[in-house]
């Protein structure tokens, strides 16, 4: 018997076609989010702010709006350029270190000092016997910071850290000991790289690091200082006694060029502002600490250089910025790294220059074992602790 189509039983399909649809709408949108997503990318702005969208139109709606609320003419075109003039440190004296006792303290590395249990635990090894203070290493060349900062900056770029020093530093206090907090100031991946309008170039314009792979700021730029002053800030309302300045250095480059008496006539960078005489890096890194400084008066802090050796001893200075005549009237208190026995040729050097108050009690060895003879110390964790 012959059958017709009509006749064969087919079963129920209610729900496949619309399910068919939904995953196909489901499908396109997908594809569509992800496509959307990387076509953004290129419309992201990064400032100091933070990251932003900016849209043509959105640009165009706030070019709109600016004509409209300006009165005639409209827009006249002004050149901004910052210009640097050279500051006079001949008169200069801070002062600082009036109040100042010899130290004998115990350096914490930034390793330890980011760490609860860490931290405690080396906290633990220091003696009252053997110490009078200690000193936590609280930023390094990393850029990131130990402490929990509100700083706009640190929010922004992503530096702050998670620790609260508060509680820690009072405990300390409580044994007698007086508390330090060091800093690293122009040396700093993290901002020189998140941030880089900050970060000092080469001639090319690009972002420089050292031969040792380390990333540094303009010294002339005023938002390197302003975090930096921000920061100190922070450490000084948790109740740290001194604050440390490392790395507040200007690295020598390559292409540096001298004159026949080996006097610098290039430093081999690009900055960020125009300087009227030509880029110095004595006056750039005096004027940054004497201005960080200055932002701590009548906070009872004391604040602190860590010089390099080479600025001391091998006549440097007019290279890395570390004046030590002029950090002497800056400054509280000068560490310099060096060997123990070392020791007491730095200071002779450093003395030299002393403008005021005793070299014992404000110069500082930076060594792993005690020197003979010296009053103030800063003693680093050895190899075996």
């Amino acid at each position: 018997m012959a059958y017709r189509p009509k006749d064969i039983y087919r079963g129920r399909r209610k729900y496949r076609v619309p399910l068919t649809i939904a995953l196909s709408v489901l499908a396109a949108l997908i594809v569509g989010a992800v496509a959307l997503f990387y076509f953004l990318q290129q419309f992201l702005v990064y400032d100091q702010t933070g990251v932003r969208l900016q849209l043509p139109f959105m640009a165009a709606e706030e070019t709109e709006e600016t004509i409209e609320a300006t009165p005639t003419p409209a827009f006249i075109p002004v050149e901004v350029q910052i210009v640097y003039e050279d500051p006079d440190f001949s008169e200069l004296d801070l002062g600082g270190w009036e109040e100042l006792k010899p130290t004998t303290a115990k350096f914490v590395p930034y390793a330890d000092a980011a760490s609860e249990q860490r931290l405690n635990a080396a906290l633990a090894l220091v003696s009252t016997d053997d110490y009078n203070g200690v000193v936590l290493e609280l930023k390094d060349r990393g850029g990131q910071l130990a402490w929990a900062s509100a700083c706009e900056m640190a929010v922004s770029y992503g530096t702050a850290g998670t620790m609260d020093y508060t509680e820690t530093v009072a405990a300390l206090h409580e044994r007698g000991l007086t508390v330090g907090a060091r800093i690293s100031c122009l040396a700093d991946e993290l901002l020189a790289t998140r941030n880089w309008p900050l970060a000092l170039r080469d001639l090319g314009g690009t972002t420089y690091r050292d031969g040792r792979g380390v990333y540094w700021l303009d010294p002339y730029n005023r938002q390197v200082r302003d975090y930096i002053a921000d920061l100190m800030a922070e450490l000084a309302a948790m109740g740290f006694d001194e604050i440390l300045l490392a790395d507040l250095y200007h690295p020598i480059s390559d292409n540096a060029l001298f004159d026949d008496s080996g006097a610098l006539v290039d430093t081999g960078f690009t900055y960020s502002v125009t300087v009227q005489t030509g880029p110095n890096p004595v006056n750039a890194v005096c004027q940054m600490g004497k201005r960080l400084v200055e932002g701590m008066e009548g906070t009872g802090v004391a604040v602190s250089a860590v010089i390099d050796e080479s600025s001391l001893l091998e006549g440097r200075a007019e290279r890395t910025g570390q004046d030590i005549g002029v950090f002497w009237r800056i400054f509280a208190r000068l560490y310099c790294p060096c060997e123990s026995w070392n020791a007491p040729t730095d200071l002779e050097y450093a003395a030299e220059t002393l403008n005021a108050g005793e070299a014992s009690v404000r110069f500082v060895p930076v060594c792993e074992y005690f020197p003979e003879g010296f009053e103030s110390v800063l003693i680093l964790p050895t190899v075996n602790q």
